[in-house]
């Protein structure tokens, strides 16, 4: 049995397929029924069957209350598909399932399918790629690794000819039935890694046929008189026109895929009038029209394929080529516009529809199986001591040979070593030992060498050792990888702001597996008989935004009754964070205080909605959106004004409904309601956003020059390197798009400023008459004030500046804490500082 691999299956929005790699190459594993090599992602229940594929495709125009498809692009949510002849529903993760135990119906050798890699699109979040290897799970294998599809694709296409020939920076573009990825790879003679990615998951071959039924075919059907009548049907959705446009949809797929080869198209069709005769009707469609439907999609994934070079700083003339995948980049009009707009070589050279299951069988063959624990103990020999060895080889390698040091801390006297190949085709047969080992590996062409390292006594016997298995992978690109296609960030609390903020731990296109520990401290103190508890929310999204559009992938919420005893505040914590290649995230939080620690790992396939956290999201974005209100009224920005009041009274509706289901909320209704305040967050969020960072960049510039030339006339060169350090973080805070760093860089210069004044006699003379022009009635301890203000005069008539500075200070303190309105004093934060 093969210690790799070696399966892959691309689990696709409308196609799937599932391939080996073996020595002789990769074989696409072909449907036994059609001999087709991909199967339809559509799963059918009839009766008391499950039809998986073309059959269950041909049923969506029959029955499509009972038959599924593009199930893809809900993975990772709570959403359901009602299955009415059962009466109970499927999730996407079961739908994906019944797709993945079909693909094992494929594999005619007769071999046992316990591991696999399963592709997905680069721009799946952390909660998308859990709900698919769950669903890999639910299939019956016990192993499942993802591989994104970019790279997949890579490897489909830079394993074929002349490495040197290939070297520099590709273009992927992958626009399949459901999703949309381009990815941007930088390959070598040895090496491939995705430096940089866009995506949309809801945008593909599906969404053309949409639109070649609703431009084109619709419009013909609805001036034949015998049929006007259903457009009120269309317009209704009635159970009869959505079977009909099920037909439609599957005749729209064969048009396009033979306007793929032809000018136009007939596409005859029977559909009933009101009285139930058949009335066949000719639909004309050219290769003009269909391009003119999906015209708009296609500039928009241009338009990302642009913006992904431009953030990398690369012209289209750096690009070496650009590869097609995904079945959908069989269309001319693709090809055409790529070639058009990009000026370089579009490569066709693998088959698109199968490139991407190609490539992940290939990464498979290099990929070792998780070994299960074993009753042989191998090289961990049970013993009392073992011989303790470092160990170097190359991971990979293009050559027939490679060396392999190990160096020993244990003096080797009356020792012997063996090294053997798994496959027996390489044995060095047993060698007296010595300290440093120096040994030239064969390695077996194009797979995954791996060599057991034997150190044995003086009778031959083997005694324990560090050493794991040396694996080797030869002839195939090494992967530098997988990237992160989005920042993940803790959520931590801004005091001085009453409000929470991201900080960024690993950002996006970091590459996968990532660990980081960090150290916080406690921003309040939390009561072990309180009802606060500490919060270490662990995020997905862009580290620029509002941390409650972005989407939960961790929290650990600490209960205050868990605690040994009131953790203070501005105790340390120290919080431990580990991704695995495959997403699955693990955080660690330790209270150096209570010295306890809590562990979890997260690999949730569904997201998580804490009923506190939304709770005080909801109140923060009432807040936020009332502030920003009063704001554009003050400035009579009435169209500004007009949006925000409708986003005030949805978010006071979102909050009112949770306040009134709070105690009876299910799973889905939690779902729901955080789903359209994350939605109401980033709308809020993104209106106006380009035009509030353009005025808070143009205030800190001014305020900045301002404040520079006080710094350059101040004596105390303290002051100078306080500037200097303040704007040293300038090029990110300003050309990034965060608000919150931009007003922390103004509110740092103002402080500076501030200071800058406040101590100098001008300064303390202006302050000294805003205090004292106030009335005494409103300082805490009048009489001390009437005898501080008789004091500042006499100091000032003495020109005594030092002592007025005193005095002011001393005013300044008697005058009462302003209060802060009522959601700020409510603001809970995380407990995170």
């Amino acid at each position: 049995m093969s210690s790799t691999i070696d399966f892959a299956i691309d689990l696709g929005t409308t196609n799937s397929a599932i391939a080996k790699a073996s020595h002789a190459g990769v074989e696409v594993f072909k449907n036994p029924l059609d001999l087709k090599q991909t199967l339809p992602s559509v799963v059918g229940f009839r009766r008391n069957r499950i039809i998986v594929g073309d059959k269950a495709r041909e049923l969506l125009g029959k029955d499509p209350d009972n038959v599924f498809g593009g199930f893809k692009r809900k993975m990772g949510t709570s959403e359901s598909f009602f299955v009415n002849s059962l009466s109970e529903t499927k999730t996407p993760i079961e739908l994906s399932a019944h797709v993945l135990r079909e693909l094992k119906n494929f594999v005619h050798s007769g071999e046992e399918l316990n591991s696999v890699v399963i592709t997905i699109p680069a721009s799946f979040d952390t909660i998308q790629s859990n709900a698919t290897k769950k669903a890999g799970y639910e299939a019956g294998f016990e192993e499942v690794v993802l591989l994104q599809e970019p790279i997949a694709a890579c490897l489909a296409f830079v394993n074929k000819g002349d490495r040197s020939e290939k070297s520099g920076h590709w273009i992927v573009y992958d626009l399949g039935g459901g999703t949309f990825d381009v990815a941007l790879a930088s390959i070598n003679e040895q090496d491939l890694k995705i430096v940089d990615h866009r995506g949309d998951n809801f945008l593909g071959g599906l969404d053309f046929d949409h639109r070649l039924v609703t431009d084109v075919f619709l419009k013909q059907i609805f001036v034949v008189p015998e049929l006007a009548y259903l457009q009120k049907e269309y317009e209704d959705r009635t159970l009869n026109f959505r079977r009909l446009y099920q037909i439609l949809l599957l005749k729209a797929e064969e048009a396009k895929k033979q306007l793929s080869v032809k000018e136009s198209v007939d596409v005859e069709i029977e559909i009933q009038d009101e009285d139930g005769i058949e009335q066949e009707v000719i639909l004309m469609v050219t290769r003009d029209q269909f391009n003119t439907c999906i015209q708009e999609k296609l500039s928009y994934t241009l338009t990302l394929v642009e913006e992904l070079l431009a953030d990398n700083n690369l012209e289209t003339s750096d690009i070496k080529q650009v590869i097609l995948v995904g079945g959908s980049t069989y269309i001319p009009r693709v090809q055409e516009l790529l070639q058009m707009r990009l000026k370089t070589e579009v490569n066709t050279s693998v088959d698109p529809t199968t490139a991407v299951a190609v490539g992940a069988a290939q990464y498979a063959a290099g990929k070792q199986k998780k070994l299960k624990v074993s009753t042989s103990t191998e090289n961990n020999y049970e013993t009392t001591s073992q011989l303790q060895a470092k160990v170097s080889y190359p991971k990979s390698s293009m050559d027939t040979e490679e060396v392999l040091l190990v160096d020993f801390e244990d003096d080797l006297e009356d020792h012997f070593y063996r090294i053997r190949r798994e496959d027996g085709g390489y044995d060095t047969g047993i060698i007296k030992a010595s300290s440093k080992i120096r040994e030239f590996l064969t390695l077996a062409p194009d797979r995954l060498n791996n060599f057991k390292v034997e150190i044995l006594n003086s009778n031959h016997e083997p005694v324990g050792t560090n050493i794991p298995i040396i694996s080797i992978l030869h002839g195939k690109f090494s992967i530098d990888g997988q990237p992160l296609p989005h920042d993940i960030c803790i959520e931590v609390d801004d005091l001085e702001n009453k409000r929470t903020k991201l900080e960024v731990i690993f950002p996006k296109n970091s590459i996968l597996p990532l660990n980081k520990t960090i150290y916080r401290e406690v921003s309040k103190t939390i009561y072990k008989d309180g009802e606060d508890k500490l919060i270490v929310n662990v995020l997905e999204g862009d580290l620029y935004a509002l941390p409650e559009t972005n989407q939960t992938i961790g929290i650990i919420e600490i209960d205050p009754a868990k605690l040994d005893m009131d953790l203070v505040k501005g105790s340390d914590l120290e919080i431990r964070m580990e991704i695995s290649e495959s997403r699955d995230l693990r955080v660690c939080v330790y209270l150096s205080q209570t010295d306890q620690e809590f562990d979890q790992v997260f690999n949730s396939s569904e997201k998580y909605v804490s009923e506190a956290k939304l709770e005080d999201e909801l109140s923060l974005l009432v807040h936020k959106i009332r502030k920003d209100l009063r704001e554009k009224e003050t400035q009579a920005d009435y169209d500004g004004a007009a949006t925000l009041k409708e986003y005030l009274s949805e978010a006071m509706l979102i909050e009112e409904e949770f306040a009134l289901m709070k105690n009876t909320l299910s799973g889905d209704e939690k779902y729901h309601i955080s789903e359209r305040k994350r939605r109401l967050a980033q709308k809020f969020d993104s209106l106006n956003k380009d035009a509030r960072l353009t005025k808070l960049r143009i205030a800190y510039y001014e305020l900045k020059e301002s404040v520079r030339k006080q710094v350059e006339t101040h004596p105390d060169e303290s002051v100078k390197a306080k500037f200097n350090n303040i704007i040293s973080s300038e090029n990110e805070a300003v050309k990034g798009q965060s608000i919150f760093l931009i007003e922390e860089l103004i509110k740092k210069l103002k402080v500076l400023r501030s200071d800058i004044y406040i101590n100098s006699d001008e300064g303390i003379i202006d302050l000294y008459y805003q205090l004292a022009r106030i009335n005494n009635s409103m300082y805490k301890d009048k009489k001390l004030a009437d005898s501080l203000k008789d004091q500042g005069q006499k100091a000032l008539e003495r020109q005594n500046y030092k002592e007025l500075k005193v005095i002011a200070f001393n005013l300044h303190h008697l005058l009462p804490e302003m209060k802060e309105n009522s959601f700020l004093n409510n603001f809970k934060g995380t407990g995170v500082g």
